[in-house]
């Protein structure tokens, strides 16, 4: 009986505990500097990364359709702001990326408006650090 009590305490701690799976465990919508670390290419092109790590990113989501019979369109991009298709993907190599975030059509909607309502997918640039000024500036 006296073991029982210390047992059942210590199988409480350990189911209770967070786990390191979970921690690590990669996002779906999510890219990160740190993944494409792993890949080693740094040359590789940010559209071939996408490809590679989360090729769900480049897919028309299952079920858009359109209200009104408006049109489709492609999966919207946008590089820090800058708007385009997934050309601007073939533009960028991975050493320039900071993070690559997907949103599914309503919030791309919701961020973007009526032209993202297949998706976007949102690329981070990696900000260059600001030289500090000279005594003279």
């Amino acid at each position: 009986m006296r073991l029982v009590l210390p047992l059942m305490v210590a199988c409480s701690i350990v189911a209770t505990a967070p786990s390191h799976a979970h921690a690590q465990r990669k996002q779906r919508d999510l890219i990160t500097i740190e993944e494409f670390d792993k890949i080693g290419k740094l040359d590789m092109i940010l559209l071939d990364a996408i490809k590679l790590l989360r090729p769900q990113f480049l897919e028309m989501p299952r079920g858009v359709r359109s209200l009104g019979g408006g049109a489709i369109h492609p999966i919207m991009v946008v590089v820090d702001g800058r708007r385009g298709d997934s050309q601007l993907l073939l533009q960028l190599q991975i050493r320039e990326v900071q993070e690559v975030r997907y949103l599914d059509p309503s919030r791309a909607q919701n961020d973007y408006g009526i032209n993202a309502n297949s998706g976007a997918i949102v690329v981070k640039l990696i900000k260059a650090k600001a030289k500090p000024k000279s005594p003279g500036d």
